[in-house]
């Protein structure tokens, strides 16, 4: 599997796609948002206002101000030669974000759960169908994406705005950090085991089973997270 250094973004794309020239600044900002949600770009990576820019087609004026707006919402923090960048974060923090995903993201599933419909469970089935394609292709990008986009599938349906919000601002915090366990065969089956189960306990209309999942995701995660930083031999800095 590929996985990208910490070294400064430059002439990759990070998935991004050129926009049209109206509303610039919003379809540019949601690009970013959703792929550092979706663990596109590592802690550490710098995101230039130049190669984005190149990236999407445009000048850098509405970049300038969409990279702002990540950095109003902590999802991007300033770096070395006052270059924006994806934070890094300690373990203690990252364990207080696991924390807050498990109520948070339990809450959503809970309150999503009663307007799961037929085309959602479809949906959800599809989405779990690609985690695995890519899982089995080495396509660490679209495993990432359709991971997130299979959360999101399920707490857009708590219709919940403000709760979705913290949940969002959470995984950005948090999903630059996905792709460093997205390497590891033993993560990625076990993450796909929970996926099922969520699924099914979905499909069944079980409450706590679904709740039970989401847990068990999130818990794995920080559990591997964890692993993954105390391995290292210089332990990160606090996000700024």
């Amino acid at each position: 599997m590929e996985n990208r250094g910490l070294s400064d973004w430059t002439g990759d794309t990070g998935g991004l796609e050129t926009v049209a020239r109206s509303t610039l600044q919003e379809q540019i900002y949601q690009q970013l948002r959703n792929r550092i949600m979706s663990g596109f770009f590592q802690p550490g990576q710098a995101l230039s206002t130049r190669s984005v820019a190149e990236a999407v087609g445009v000048s850098v004026m509405p970049v300038r101000d969409a990279l702002r707006r990540l950095e109003v919402e902590n999802a991007l923090v300033v770096g070395h030669n006052r270059t924006l960048e994806v934070p890094r974060l300690d373990a203690a923090t990252l364990q207080e974000i696991s924390t807050m995903r498990v109520a948070l993201e339990g809450i959503a599933v809970t309150r999503a759960l009663p307007f799961i419909d037929e085309d959602d469970v479809a949906a959800l089935k599809e989405l779990c169908s690609a985690m695995h394609e890519a899982i089995q292709a080495g396509d660490i990008d679209r495993y990432l994406e359709a991971n997130w986009a299979f959360h999101n599938q399920i707490y857009q349906r708590a219709a919940a705005t403000i709760l979705l919000s913290t949940i969002e601002s959470l995984w950005l915090r948090m999903g630059p950090y996905f792709r460093l366990t997205a390497t590891d065969h033993t993560h990625l089956d076990n993450a796909m085991i929970i996926h099922q189960e969520i699924l099914d306990a979905l499909k069944k209309g079980d409450a706590v089973a679904a709740r039970d999942g989401i847990v068990a995701d999130i818990e794995a995660a920080g559990r591997d997270l964890s692993a993954w930083l105390a391995q290292q031999n210089v332990q990160p800095a606090a996000a700024q």
